[in-house]
């Protein structure tokens, strides 16, 4: 049976966050049970496209020095590593974010997979044959999922598993995304990803999480809580209750258990710490789901939404900074003589909304289409 821990904190102060991180762990059986002297352990944060800590959108920099301690302490040697969904962009993201600064406080290893090469593996996958993961991932003796508690666009919740989707670095994730453009399908492949993986622990940041037009672009909400186990799967099968989810209802949680990767249901994991009912927060949820509605009503009005939806760029907010140029998985996008989207071209992966650091990608409904979602919302 997986084991879940959920701890209580409050704040980023380092001793806070170092004490619940730890008494975390040794609810599940302790770091020292994963880590032996001198193995290589690589802490996959979330960086997106270098948000700063307070837009709720990466991994904590407190969160990532108080684990790269505790990893030191058990004798580990810490890597943190991550690539950003922005081609070109991880170092940048990784300093904007405040990772790389805890990196050098606390004695980490700091790595940017858009630099380290990448081996191509197979998978036995649902949408991906082969994947070309970062070299550390591989490499690494223990390897650790460091998610943030947020909500999604596409795929309603984004927690401990789609975080290995930051293993792929470069171009690899804008191709991904075109093969992949729907909520099930970016489910398929998230899961094939984390299938040819062997991570060993997850711990999530969920003291501030993100709500609402997740994973950039919703609003911070003091959850308070820290989250850890040696499942990903059942990590987030759990965080996703405490944010006011059906676990069932997260795509990438039950592909990955009907496929023998994790246990995903909640009944069959041993939850250890605080009980979910009593940290459990309603997350507001982004705009874009059809959560509240049956499967098969949800997604026939939310097509239908979709289908009155369109994404457009603000001249006046955006910053020319090219990130949703350069990431578009379908070239929609060009930024000269002025900012358009090809609406022809666009598949609606909300990437160039998920990047924009400047909030010039804005989504834009009819009248109809918003009627359609205020009924979906009120049933």
């Amino acid at each position: 049976m997986a084991k879940v821990s959920i701890v209580k904190c409050e704040n980023y102060g380092h001793i806070e966050v170092k004490t619940a991180i730890f008494k975390s762990l040794e609810l599940i059986g302790g770091l020292e049970a994963l880590v032996k002297q001198g193995d290589n352990v690589l802490l996959k944060v979330n960086v997106i496209a270098g948000f700063p800590p307070e837009r709720a959108a990466t991994t904590h920099p407190a969160f990532v020095g108080a684990m790269v301690e505790i990893v030191r302490e058990a004798g580990g040697i810490p890597w943190v590593g991550d690539s950003s969904g922005a081609y070109g962009f991880t170092a940048q993201s990784l300093r904007l974010s405040g990772i790389e600064k805890a990196c050098e406080d606390f004695g980490g290893k700091l790595i940017n997979f858009e630099s380290t090469g990448t081996y191509p593996v197979k998978v036995n996958g649902k949408v991906l044959t082969t994947i070309n993961v970062a070299k550390p991932v591989i490499d690494c003796d223990v390897l650790v999922s460091l998610p943030k508690m947020k909500t999604h666009m596409l795929t309603k919740y984004t927690g401990a598993v789609k975080n290995f989707y930051g293993v792929i670095p470069g171009a690899g994730k804008a191709a991904i995304h075109r093969q992949a453009p729907t909520e099930e399908s970016l489910s398929l492949a998230v899961v094939d990803i984390y299938s040819a993986l062997k991570p060993e622990l997850a711990v999530m940041d969920g003291i501030v999480g993100m709500e609402g037009d997740g994973a950039t672009n919703g609003t911070p909400i003091a959850s308070k809580v820290i989250i850890s186990s040696a499942d990903c799967v059942a990590l987030d099968a759990a965080a996703s209750e405490v944010m006011g989810f059906s676990h069932k209802d997260i795509l990438t949680t039950r592909f990955a258990h009907e496929r023998g990767l994790g246990i995903g249901e909640l009944d069959k994991i041993e939850m250890t710490g605080e009980k979910i009912n009593d940290v459990r927060i309603e997350f507001k949820k982004a705009s874009r789901t059809y959560y509240k509605l049956p499967a098969f009503l949800g997604k026939f009005v939310f097509k239908s939404a979709e289908n009155m939806s369109k994404v457009e760029i603000s001249e006046d907010d955006c910053k020319r900074c090219k990130i949703c140029f350069e990431s578009c998985p379908v070239s929609a996008i060009t930024l000269e003589p002025e900012p358009f989207i090809d609406q022809e071209k666009c598949i609606k992966c909300y990437c160039c909304h998920e990047l924009c650091r400047n909030g010039a990608v804005k989504l834009k409904t009819s009248y109809l289409g918003r009627r359609l979602l205020k009924r979906m919302y009120q049933s």
